[in-house]
């Protein structure tokens, strides 16, 4: 036996994923204390059974991020057979290793906090560098969504693209896409300041004159990247840009500033979702959890 459970907020998001498992959707009863202080209850008897925490982590990721360990905790101490955390978007994902000495991994210690407070599987969407998940306690689940980004590109901008990462750490992504279309695929050399956070941008040998581009990433914030890589595609003669990405923030009206650029389309999921979610991701979450809880 097994349900769902998540936040008030989300409980539309649970109700589709439940349906298409077969199974219950609970909302958690939550509130905020007049202090700010959180308060989380479990509404259902949940002893031997196998729960399904759907937690959208974005955006207030510190709030969202700390009910989620309260409810993990709870669920735990109730009596919980396994429990199956699932975050489309998997917050502080990007600091996932040590650039400078002294930092902290943040996407390290998130994952150990689930673990040691009772996640037994975590389940996130293109997270920014699935060999980051190495060396979990858990068992963590990549959910790759570029056979659908794929599709979606050939009925709606036609095969014939060039598939172009914005830097060599998104270049596996492109590849994906670029064989499942079967064309052509390359990235940008991207340099960015650890202590500004300045990206300068040297693009490789790709022929991009009159041919449609497709820039495909894992996370747009501010979009500086996607700008940048734009206009230097504009001056090597591209015909069309479209930006393909998992993760849609836009901070500060990016989405705007990259069509103002000269893209022609933005294509999102609804990991997060946003004006731009054309994709939907949480049918290939619902084949990855079927088989944990069959």
């Amino acid at each position: 036996m097994a349900l769902i459970l998540t936040f008030p907020e989300s409980a539309e998001r649970s109700r589709k994923l439940a349906s298409d498992l077969g199974i219950e959707s609970v909302s958690t009863e939550y509130k905020v204390f007049p202090d700010g202080e959180d308060y989380v209850r479990v509404p259902v008897d949940v002893k031997d059974i196998d729960v399904i925490v759907l937690s959208d982590l974005y955006p207030d990721q510190d709030r969202k991020i700390f009910r989620t360990l309260l409810l993990l905790d709870t669920l735990r101490d109730l009596g919980a057979r396994r429990i199956v955390l699932v975050c489309p978007y998997l917050a502080y994902s990007r600091q996932d290793r040590r650039f400078r000495d002294g930092e902290a991994v943040s996407l390290k210690t998130l994952i150990k906090i689930f673990e040691n407070l009772g996640a037994d599987y975590i389940v996130t969407v293109d997270v920014h560098k699935p060999q980051a998940f190495s060396g979990s306690r858990a068992e963590c689940i990549n959910v790759e969504p570029f056979e659908k980004y794929a599709r979606y590109v050939k009925e709606n901008i036609g095969e014939d693209v060039i598939v172009l990462s914005p830097d060599i750490g998104s270049l596996w992504r492109a590849e994906k896409v670029a064989k499942i279309l079967g064309t052509s695929y390359d990235y940008f050399e991207k340099h960015r300041d650890r202590v500004t956070g300045q990206i300068t941008m040297r693009p490789r040998q790709v022929d991009v004159r009159d041919k449609k581009v497709l820039i495909i990433d894992d996370i747009i914030a501010t979009g500086g990247t996607i700008r940048e890589a734009t206009k230097i595609l504009k001056n090597m003669g591209a015909r069309e840009i479209h930006v393909i990405a998992t993760h849609c923030q836009f901070l500060n009206n990016a989405d705007k500033k990259i069509i103002d650029e000269g893209v022609k389309s933005i294509i999102c999921t609804d990991t997060i979702e946003c004006n731009h979610s054309k994709i939907t991701v949480f049918d290939i979450i619902a084949e990855h959890l079927r088989r944990l809880i069959t």
